[in-house]
């Protein structure tokens, strides 16, 4: 299992473990979440994923915008948790890419990896084994976002070249097989599930949609909804707030005429319109075999 997690994060979330000559935190938890989670979208070393600006010239804005430590490590820390287009140091990426989605971070996470990012450039170097002695709550969430950008990548490739009309399509022949694609890698069961689901294969159970209105409940108060993880006898579940983002809102807020024609025809049961950005449309949840 442990060569397997290893690899799967190697090939599908393109991460990687810096070298030690860069600063030591008193914790490697924000280096951890920098290489196996925001590297997900983000590009890493020279690398450009094409989802989200590369982490070496996000670091290269804030750095320029806040050259003390404090002041950057308090500003990007408040974006980290409540991303908005006036907090952002990078217009010309949020006009390109959107605004980032929250991340369901902790607070002390935000600085944490403020603080990381203030004093480390973000290398390519080779990705050590990831063992589930290992926190597993940021395993599953590992795999969660590799989940979440398999599935935003080619999704936004759908909305740039085809429009909303067809990139509805394509999540309703291909969202479930790139879920299924991550979750074969990770040999996991990764699924997103809904109280307003589009698909009925992603509704939510009763104990699933009382956690999501418990966090939907939290974001009405400001609050910042925390992934949680649960024990079971074989395996464990990691359960991860999905937000709703601006370029979603073509297909999940007030559909135009063309794109609600399209989703009474593929979806006539759809619930999952009349968000807005910045609220809980779901959960992706992490299914992941003991040791």
């Amino acid at each position: 299992m442990k060569g397997v997690i290893s690899m799967a994060l190697l090939a599908l979330l393109v991460s990687c473990q810096p070298k030690s000559s860069q600063i030591e935190l008193e914790s490697t938890q924000a280096e951890k979440l920098v290489y196996n989670n925001c590297s997900t979208c983000h590009g890493i070393g020279d690398n450009d994923l094409g989802s989200a600006p590369n982490l070496n010239a996000v670091r290269k804005a804030w750095l320029e915008a806040f050259p003390k430590e404090d002041d950057f490590i308090k500003n990007m820390a408040h974006f980290l948790g409540q991303p908005q287009v006036e907090y952002s140091q990078m217009p010309e990426a949020v006009e390109r890419f959107g605004i980032m989605p929250k991340m369901g971070y902790t607070e002390e996470q935000t600085m944490d990896l403020a603080k990381w990012l203030y004093h480390n450039s973000v290398q390519e170097q080779q990705q050590e084994t990831v063992s589930q002695e290992e926190n597993p709550l940021e395993i599953c969430r590992s795999i969660a976002l590799a989940t979440k950008a398999a599935l935003g990548k080619q999704l936004m490739t759908q909305l740039k070249q085809y429009g909303a009309v067809k990139a509805i399509s394509f999540c309703q022949t291909q969202a479930l097989p790139i879920t299924d694609s991550v979750s074969t890698a990770f040999e996991a069961e990764v699924r997103r599930i809904s109280n307003k689901p589009r698909n009925r294969l992603n509704q939510a159970n009763p104990e699933e949609i009382a956690l999501l209105n418990s966090w939907i409940e939290e974001v009405k108060k400001g609050q910042q909804p925390q992934a949680i993880l649960i024990e079971k006898t074989d395996h464990i579940l990691g359960y991860y707030p999905i937000f709703t983002e601006e370029k979603c809102m073509a297909c999940h807020g007030n559909p135009s005429r063309e794109v609600q024609q399209k989703l009474d025809e593929l979806y006539p049961n759809d619930l999952a319109v009349g968000y807005s950005p910045n609220q809980i449309r779901g959960a992706f949840r992490v299914a992941l075999k003991k040791e």
